[in-house]
């Protein structure tokens, strides 16, 4: 029995020799007490391990101005190397109050000259907590090291998180660093990353990441830059990381930083999801502090996931001083934007704008945006450029509306395609429509040439400054015989509406497509808002037939009354569609200018040299448009005199702005 005993002992002290707990005593760059001591120990026996920290208010390191313990390495401290290992700055707090209570106590200043603060290298299930971490190279390099977890630290910013003390980089998770944890979902989790010079976290090679609850580019309020270079880079093989989450606690906020808010980088970046985040806005959602650009898909980033079907996965990616979201460069493809608000507060009624909404260019292709509120923003809602960016797909968005269908204009196109891009899905089904309303140009416009097969269907028009579908050339492009000319979208022919009259009970509308072989095309009909050159626009949809080989087509409509307008469009056999079609009632074609605004008057009407504009509403800037819908001009409102005297005689179209809202209309008539 005695002999058991001792042995028994024997292997408990072996225990407690390769678990032991450090303490940290004071703020010097060696010795006993030291963090570098304590480290130093760390690496002679096995884990796990725990480093505390309890040093006096008189140690010559103590800042009583901020509350902070600040150790100044002169050398690289050693590396992390055991499993385990829990490095704890709030244990300090816990033993000597909160001295700050603006951020951690436990401060390693590099001084500029360190390469890293501290560096985890093959050490598995380390943990990280409650230290500012600034002016290194490095900040926190996390290398080959799984189930890593920082939290409640400050990393590039001074004590208080209200200026920065950069870092070249801030965290570095790399290399088989798999399964980390940056951050949490309470406040005492969060993590400050923000004023480093380069990249904020940098997360390489890794897979099964999380990162939640950080302020990334912001002071601690939330409210105030301290940027970044990039907030938060991923690159290379970084797979199925989650970025945010669906609780408040969990969202990060990603804002302020001088160039890239969120890019993902390289052909091995798949499978990641990022919910819940506020990109480019403050704490609040409300207010606008811009990255340059929001997410970024870049170098052939694929299959990853921005958003999600719920409300709480959804991002607010508002404010930027670019694009909210950007697909770019070398084959990106089949990345997922879904239930987003772009450009937009947190309630997504109100404008928080971006430059621009979405743009996607530099040969990305099958991506897909779906049910994003994309308004509010100055520019093009989505913008879709260069030969290669193809078959990318917009299902169920709201553009140019908010999240109720009140009013809120991109400031320019809906959608613009330019440049060379080919068959892009806007809209589908029915219930796969979007609603494309309200924006300051065209709903839809494509705008050279060599860009076909964009195929638009099912989808809401109306309130646009411009034509709902407008194919190069800008306005309305006349019906040709047989259809033998080219364009953007071939230059389709939009059906003809010959004839509309009612029974009683529905509508019959009577038509014919002049193309080479109807019989191949699909005539959309739509329940229509006139606009003011009376081609559409289509706002609902109501039914598609198909042409006989003469190109005779037949529809019959119970969905509108005796009054309603309609209006119609073509989709070919290769997904090409047409300009609207001149909408039509029982009383026949709509004339132009029947949607005029009564609140604005022109004097003298007609005009031979100029004219002035009277309104009861404010306005920025007007402009003048031919019966093509061609703009002619555009002016400020402070200038007065509007000098028509090299107009060809004719009737145009004034519309009156107020920034992106359109406020009112008139005929003018140059005599």
């Amino acid at each position: 029995m005695k002999k058991t005993i001792a042995v028994f002992g024997i292997l408990l002290l072996g225990m407690v020799l390769r678990a032991q707990d450090y303490v940290v005593t004071n703020t010097a760059d060696a010795g006993t007490g030291s963090l570098r001591y304590a480290l130093q120990m760390c690496m002679t026996t096995t884990g796990p391990h725990t480093i505390h920290f309890n040093i006096p208010t008189t140690d010559a390191g103590y800042d009583a101005l901020t509350g902070t313990w600040v150790i100044r390495p002169a050398t690289n401290l050693p590396m992390v190397m055991q499993s385990q290992l829990a490095l704890d700055g709030s244990s300090q707090t816990a033993f000597g109050g909160d001295n700050n209570p603006f951020g951690p106590e436990v401060v390693i200043d590099g001084g500029g000259t360190l390469d890293y603060g501290l560096r985890i290298f093959n050490a598995p299930d380390a943990t990280l907590r409650g230290i500012n971490i600034r002016n290194c190279t490095k900040g926190v390099q996390v290398y080959n090291s799984p189930r890593c977890s920082i939290s409640g630290c400050y990393v590039g910013v001074n004590a208080t998180a209200t200026a920065a003390a950069a870092n070249n980089i801030g965290l570095e998770f790399i290399a088989g660093s798999d399964h980390g944890r940056i951050g949490g979902s309470t406040a005492a989790d969060r993590n400050i990353i923000s004023g480093n010079e380069h990249i904020g976290i940098r997360l390489l090679d890794v897979d099964s990441c999380v990162v939640s609850g950080c302020y990334i580019g912001l002071d601690r309020t939330g409210t105030v830059a301290i940027p970044n270079y990039d907030g938060m880079s991923m690159e290379g093989m970084v797979q199925h990381c989650i970025i945010g989450g669906t609780t408040e606690g969990e969202r990060n906020l990603i804002s302020g930083n001088t160039d890239y808010g969120l890019p993902l980088f390289g052909v091995g970046a798949t499978g990641n999801v990022i919910i819940g985040n506020y990109i480019g806005t403050d704490v609040t959602g409300s207010v606008a502090i811009g990255n340059t650009y929001g997410v970024l898909f870049d170098d052939g980033s694929f299959g990853n996931r921005v958003g999600g079907d719920t409300p709480a996965q959804r991002n607010i990616i508002s404010g930027n001083v670019g694009y909210g979201v950007f697909f770019y460069n070398n084959g990106t493809h089949d990345n997922l934007l879904i239930n987003n608000y772009i450009g937009t507060d947190y309630t997504g009624r109100n404008a928080v704008p971006n430059t621009a909404g979405i743009i996607i260019d530099g040969i990305s292709y099958q991506n897909t945006m779906d049910g994003n509120v994309i308004a509010g923003n100055v520019q093009v809602g989505v913008g879709i450029n260069i030969t290669g960016s193809d078959g990318n797909i917009l299902i169920r968005n709201k553009i140019g509306v908010n999240v109720e269908n009140a009013p809120l204009p991109n400031g320019m196109d809906g959608i613009r395609i330019s440049q060379g891009p080919m068959l892009t899905v806007i809209g589908g089904t029915p219930e796969e429509g979007n609603v494309i309303a309200h924006n300051g140009g065209c709903g839809v416009y494509i705008t050279n040439d060599n860009c076909q097969r964009h195929r638009i269907s099912c989808n809401s028009f109306y309130e646009n400054g411009g034509l709902a579908i407008d194919l190069f050339e800008p306005g309305v492009n006349a019906n040709d015989a047989g259809d033998v000319d080219d364009g953007a979208n071939g230059k389709l022919n939009y059906p003809e509406i010959e004839s509309v009259t009612w029974n009683g009970v529905q509508m019959h509308v009577v038509g014919t497509l002049d193309v080479s072989v109807p019989q191949d095309c699909e005539i959309q009909l739509y329940k229509a808002a006139v606009d003011p050159w009376g081609h559409g626009e289509g706002r609902d949809f109501l039914t598609a037939v198909t042409p006989s080989a003469n190109g005779t087509w037949i529809a019959d409509l119970a969905q509108v009354s005796a009054t309603d307008y309609v209006t119609a469009l073509t989709i070919d056999a290769q997904g090409n569609t047409s300009e609207f079609s001149i909408s039509h009632s029982t009383s026949g074609p709509a004339g132009m200018f029947e949607c005029l605004n009564p609140n604005v008057g022109v004097v003298p009407n007609p005009a031979s040299e100029f004219f002035r504009v009277y309104s009861d509403v404010s306005f920025t800037h007007l402009r003048l448009y031919n019966t093509d819908g061609r703009i002619i001009l555009m002016q400020p409102s402070d200038i007065k005199e509007i000098n028509v005297s090299g107009l060809p005689s004719g009737i145009y179209l004034l519309q009156l702005w107020n920034d992106n809202t359109l406020v009112g209309s008139a005929k003018v008539v140059k005599g």
